[in-house]
């Protein structure tokens, strides 16, 4: 059932990024007592403006995958700080600084200049 679950919530992008909450790490922790299923969430941000439609849209992803005669709960930690790393290794390049143009164009002359 958890791994139904995973799946489930792997089906939620946050909206502003694209991206399933599980890829993000968003998903803090996951209980299944009985019939009872709770999610806790994290935000990209504390402040996230859409972390209530995340919250629901998870909540309604579970109990799609969960079934009938399930309850399911969904809190989002809004003391909890995301960083990067805990998103899966393949999402994290998307976070990871890239050299403005500035930058390139300094180092495409310098290695011209250079013999680079």
């Amino acid at each position: 059932m958890r791994q139904q679950i995973l799946a489930a919530l792997a089906t939620v992008d946050d909206p502003e990024l694209g991206i399933d909450i599980v890829s993000l790490g968003l998903v803090r922790r996951l209980d299944i007592e009985g019939r009872t299923v709770h999610v806790e969430l994290m935000m990209t941000t504390p402040t996230c403006p859409l972390g209530g439609l995340i919250g629901e849209n998870a909540r309604a992803a579970v109990e799609s995958a969960a079934g009938a005669g399930w309850t399911v709960t969904v809190a989002i930690d809004k003391s909890a700080v995301w960083s990067p790393e805990l998103a899966d290794p393949a999402v994290r390049s998307r976070f990871e600084r890239q050299p403005s143009r500035f930058e390139a164009a300094v180092s495409k002359f310098a290695a011209g200049l250079f013999g680079r």
